[in-house]
């Protein structure tokens, strides 16, 4: 099985101490990795990925590479793009469409201006002209004329060929077919980068939300699939922009200076980003780059940086290539996952559990390639300026609707509220009231007392438990959830829809679906979006899924504070699905009883216990229980455990992240070896394995006087 799956497995990695046939192996699996990334960015028009982690996985490539000479590779690094569609006719480019290296920090902009001036021997009093141009965020593009007319529109394909998209090239309002200009040279070839507004992005998401159609990602995406799209009428009917900003084959010379062929493209009735300047020091170029970062957010089109260019033409040939990009151009990236913007609301949620949690409502931002609207505010104590401790955050500040805020997005995270500017909050503002009520049923929320630390919690839930209905959809998206029952085709907003219809009200009727399908009682197939082939699909994997273990039918129930490991330590007690409806009756009998039997487990703690008994005491959690039971069959928790290892009996604890394998697949091997793992540290805890960040469980085991092991030590007492 490949280890290296998402961007986290390679930007964690400690190349470094891998063996040579081990690194041979970690680049070729990171070069495979960028290559899918790039099928579905350039052909595709999806993103996988955030622009930072792909910049971040493309930089380690390099600097792998550099490193490690001996290890090949250097085709996909000299690579631009991605090879064109088959769909569209070729179209070879002349002159190759090359792309930029880019730096992401002010040091990387003293470093570029000294590698030029070192090429061209410029000594520090000759002046060097740069121009800054915004980078769009959008899809670059090639426009051929002939005797002034459009000849040909194409993609950059992977830089030496390109697609042929003249007609659908030419429904975009601000691109010419015809220069008036009689000076215009016989041959002209005009680059620069098709794009779409936010206002007119945000204006068909609504359309298609509306029409209940599939809404898009962003801006860029779609402006590249719009314009690729076989049918031109689906390109004419989305608005496309063009940005000029480079030229590929002229067939004479027209200008000494970059800046003076954009005057040209002006002139000729091209669009030229009007925030494109001729900067003259270190100092100037700074300010360009920090000017547009600032008014990036209010723009209506998405940057993700800056681009340097030598504006001296002669220069510009001296300088040369080197391999996919030019010597005389950078582009300086932006923070892509910091964004300033505006809360326009604050809306409360509830979740799975009961926690009422605040959402910002934000004016839409592009925070790494990805449109965001909405970012947590995590609970009331956050709003009000305080963390979990009851310290002051953002120096006491609170937020309200209306502020504008600091939003931070990174992989897969969801984007937070870091900061607000107090100095822009209009006077007439006011404190957000947290309300103390739940807004989906109406029953009061409150702060429970941790009885372990003696503090309240920063959180508030609602107290009705399964009968708010917002805790029973998110208890319904749990249940089929991959590390529960593992449902597959109940993704994104199929489950909401099949519960709002009607049809799943509760766990046990996923299982009934084909039969009251088939007995006419539903009708899958009127649900917006399914078809037969989907449906049947949907029947094939719950079907699939009708035989489960102890473990995972105790933890998919989604009890409050039994995660997959508390649900392991239950089922071991339990043993089997029968041992658990006893424990039911005898908790009507005599409540302490079962309490006790459950506390002779060390590896549970009193919450996890009590939560665990209070679903077993509430009738209608029974009833949902024995309903599921009708379609599913729990198997026993049986496991092999391996005899007189060196950790037979010993109580184990797993903290921290371990590069070797995951922590689950660790805890699992140890329970194989017959160990028990316990969740917290204890006296009765015999040893505590570490990985990186360990947090303060060590401490908490050498207050204990427990062993404590590092991965390397665990990894050699288990003879690995």
């Amino acid at each position: 099985m490949n280890k290296y799956t998402h961007t986290s497995d390679f930007l964690r990695n400690k190349f470094d101490d891998l063996s040579d046939l081990e690194k041979v192996d970690f680049l070729q699996n990171l070069e495979d990795y960028l290559k899918r990334q790039d099928s579905s960015y350039y052909q595709n028009n999806i993103s996988y990925i955030t622009d930072a982690e792909y910049d971040k996985l493309k930089a380690l490539y390099e600097k792998i590479l550099t490193n490690n000479p001996y290890i090949k590779g250097k085709d996909y690094l000299n690579s631009v793009g991605h090879k064109p569609s088959d769909k569209f006719e070729k179209v070879s480019h002349k002159i190759p469409m090359l792309s930029l290296s880019n730096i992401f920090d002010r040091n990387g902009v003293g470093e570029f201006i000294e590698r030029v001036r070192r090429y061209l021997s410029l000594d520090s009093n000759v002046n060097l002209e740069i121009v800054s141009e915004p980078k769009i965020d959008g899809l670059s593009a090639t426009l051929i004329y002939i005797n002034g007319n459009l000849h040909i529109g194409a993609t950059r394909g992977d830089g030496s060929q390109g697609e042929n998209v003249t007609q659908n090239i030419k429904t975009i309002s601000n691109i010419p077919h015809k220069i008036e200009d009689p000076n215009v040279p016989e041959i002209l070839e005009i680059r620069g980068e098709i794009y779409m507004k936010k206002s007119d992005f945000f204006e068909l998401n609504e359309r298609m939300q509306k029409e209940g159609k599939q809404t898009y990602v962003n801006p860029r995406n779609t402006a590249s699939g719009s314009l690729r799209h076989l049918d031109v009428n689906v390109t004419k009917s989305r608005k496309l922009y063009f940005f000029a900003y480079a030229w590929g084959e002229i067939s004479c010379n027209i200008a000494d200076s970059h800046f003076e062929v954009l005057d040209l493209f002006k002139g000729w009735g091209f669009d030229v980003n009007p925030y494109t300047n001729i900067n003259y020091t270190y100092e100037d170029i700074i300010k360009s780059y920090d000017d547009l970062n600032e008014i990036r957010s209010s723009l209506d089109y998405d940057l993700d940086g800056v681009v340097y260019k030598v504006n001296s033409l002669a220069y510009q040939d001296r300088l040369g290539f080197i391999s996919r990009s030019p010597r005389w151009a950078i582009a300086h990236k932006f923070e892509s996952e910091k964004a300033i913007t505006k809360i326009l609301d604050i809306e409360i949620q509830v979740g799975r559990t009961g926690s009422l949690t605040p959402v910002a409502k934000l004016e839409p931002v592009n925070i790494g390639g990805v449109v965001v609207k909405n970012a947590t505010l995590h609970n009331e104590d956050f709003i009000k300026g305080l963390n979990s401790e009851g310290e002051s955050i953002r120096d006491g500040a609170d937020i309200r609707i209306g502020d504008q805020v600091h939003i931070i997005r990174s992989g897969d995270v969801i984007p937070k509220v870091v900061d607000v500017n107090i100095k822009d909050r209009k006077k007439d503002s006011q404190a957000f009231i947290f309300p103390e009520n739940c807004p989906i049923c109406g029953s009061p929320a409150k702060r429970e007392l941790n009885e372990s630390s003696g503090k309240v919690s920063s959180v508030r839930r609602c107290t009705s438990g399964l009968y708010c209905n917002s805790q029973v959809l998110g208890s319904l998206e749990f249940f089929v959830s991959r590390d529960a029952m593992n449902i597959e085709g109940f993704g994104g907003k199929s489950m909401e829809l099949f519960y709002e219809s009607g049809f799943i009200k509760e766990p046990g009727d996923i299982y009934t679906l084909q039969t009251r399908q088939s007995q006419g009682e539903i009708d899958i197939l009127s649900l917006e979006g399914w078809g037969e082939l989907s449906m049947n699909n949907l029947f094939q994997s719950i079907n699939q899924r009708r035989s489960v273990s102890l473990d995972k039918f105790i933890y998919s129930l989604g009890i409050r504070h039994i995660g997959v490991n508390n649900a392991k330590l239950i089922s071991h007690q339990l043993a089997s699905i029968e041992n658990l409806l006893s424990t039911v009756e005898n908790i009507t009998h005599d409540p302490n009883d079962a309490l006790q039997a459950f506390i002779q487990n060390d590896g549970l703690g009193k919450v996890v216990i009590s939560s665990f008994l209070s679903f077993l005491q509430n009738n209608k959690n029974i009833s949902i229980l024995q309903n599921l039971l009708k379609s599913v069959r729990v198997t026993d928790m049986v496991m092999e455990i391996s005899e007189d290892t060196a950790i037979s009996g010993l109580s184990l604890v797993f903290t921290g992240k371990f590069n070797s394998m995951s922590r689950s697949e660790a805890k699992e091997q140890a329970e194989r070896m017959g160990a028990k793992v316990l969740s917290s540290i204890s006296a009765r805890t015999d040893m505590l394995v570490i990985g990186e960040d360990p947090g303060s469980k060590v401490k908490r085991a050498q207050e204990h006087g427990v062993k404590v092991i590092d991965e390397k030590e665990w990894l050699s007492l288990l003879d690995i």
